[in-house]
């Protein structure tokens, strides 16, 4: 079977007007998908820490509150100085009393977590200290044993600046 070549001034004939006829379409499409693209943004998760892998996340939201699950970026240091997006469960906001007993954390009285001794390398892990959090300040939880959250003190608790947005499960 031959392939018939496409003369250049043809192609370029035809792509005009194919532009006159259906520019306006693409235009439009393209306009839709840059203003969605810059409020919302489609993540996986490819940790444990969520039984969720699929992630839709709502940016600039950042009226977070305790239920809600929050994309944010921790504090460098919590992190190997890294810049890394995290999702995590929000479970204790400002005003509210973060208790521990042992390593067992609560939230105004409710169980939230406990803390493990040692991370999966085998160092060990400070617990985070029992405060009343302040009012722009939040616990975060991971419902994996294994999550690395606010239980820490190395990753502490998130305040509300560096949230990114509002994160909703798909899946």
């Amino acid at each position: 079977m031959s392939r018939m070549k496409l003369h250049p001034r043809l192609f370029w004939r035809r792509l005009k007007d194919h532009a006159r006829r259906f520019g306006w379409l693409w235009l439009t499409v393209f306009l839709i998908l840059s203003l969605v693209n810059q409020r919302w943004h489609l993540t996986l998760n490819r940790t444990h820490s969520l039984p969720f892998k699929l992630f839709v996340i709502e940016r600039g939201q950042r009226d977070i509150r305790v239920g809600d699950y929050a994309a944010f970026e921790p504090k460098a240091s919590a992190v190997g100085g890294y810049r890394l997006t995290f999702i995590k469960e929000v479970v204790c906001g400002p005003g509210q009393m973060l208790s521990r007993i042992d390593r067992t954390f609560y939230c105004d009285g409710k169980e939230l977590a406990t803390a493990k001794e040692r991370a999966l390398n085998g160092s060990p892990l400070q617990a985070a200290a029992p405060q009343v959090l302040g009012e722009d300040q939040y616990f975060v939880r991971g419902t994996h044993q294994d999550s690395y959250d606010s239980r820490y003190e190395a990753f502490g608790l998130i305040d509300r600046c560096r949230f990114i947005g509002r994160a909703y499960p798909i899946f």
